[in-house]
């Protein structure tokens, strides 16, 4: 697939994506939970929430197992049409564990955004792992 739409817009969801990786990689909840509509979607493997309060418990309960995490994307491809956007990315995680060791993985998104007020945000993030690595 390629890239479509006006180039302000997909520089500005790069941007929304920059931000996303940022919070994560501090454990920012605040900021992280703020990349999303209120009533957006994550969706993985393991969960699905629907709206911002499951979002924020299904954060709390991953990171209660965490102490740290580095979070590195890579933008596929987006396209634009008026103030809707889909995008894929994909991302490389390493989570460093609160008992000991380091979860590793790497995965595809495919995401659904939105302009609201002006600004992109996700409205739709459905994860898929593609490699992953337990720890020993």
């Amino acid at each position: 697939m390629s890239n479509s739409g006006p180039l302000e817009d997909r520089l500005l969801i790069r941007e929304l994506y920059g931000l996303y990786g940022d919070a994560s990689c501090r454990g920012d909840r605040e900021a992280w939970l703020a990349c999303f509509t209120e009533d957006g979607e994550w969706n993985s493997h393991i969960f699905q929430c629907n709206g911002a309060a499951e979002r924020a418990a299904e954060w709390d309960k991953l990171w209660a197992d965490w102490d740290e995490v580095a979070f590195w994307g890579e933008i596929g491809w987006i396209r634009v049409s008026g103030d809707r956007a889909i995008a894929r990315s994909y991302a490389r995680e390493i989570v460093k564990l609160s008992a000991g060791g380091l979860f590793k993985l790497f995965g595809r998104y495919d995401d659904e955004l939105v302009r609201q007020d002006g600004q992109w945000l996700f409205r739709q993030r459905n994860y898929a792992p593609m490699i992953l690595e337990a720890p020993e």
